[in-house]
């Protein structure tokens, strides 16, 4: 049994989508086209929540793991108080 995602506002919700999308970068729908879709069509926090480990995959291959586990602090940083379960 999985964690209810918590109510999120819409622009705070679309805030932490755009955010991941952004890092991802701009070409992100030629390489990572299902992590886009992902990201693009997530209903709730917890969709996003447990979409960073490919996010974090994505990263690392395109700029080396040091610099994705940088981006990705400051993406996690953004689910403050909104992670599922908490």
């Amino acid at each position: 049994m999985g964690h209810a995602a918590p109510s999120v506002p819409r622009e705070r919700l679309d805030a932490v989508r755009k955010a991941m999308l952004d890092a991802l970068g701009n070409d992100a729908g030629k390489v990572h086209t299902a992590l886009e879709r992902r990201l693009l069509f997530a209903k709730d926090i917890g969709e996003l929540w447990y979409a960073r480990p490919e996010l974090m995959n994505a990263l690392a291959a395109r700029v080396g793991e040091a610099r994705a586990r940088e981006t990705l602090v400051g993406v996690t940083r953004l689910f403050d108080g909104l992670k599922p379960g908490a």
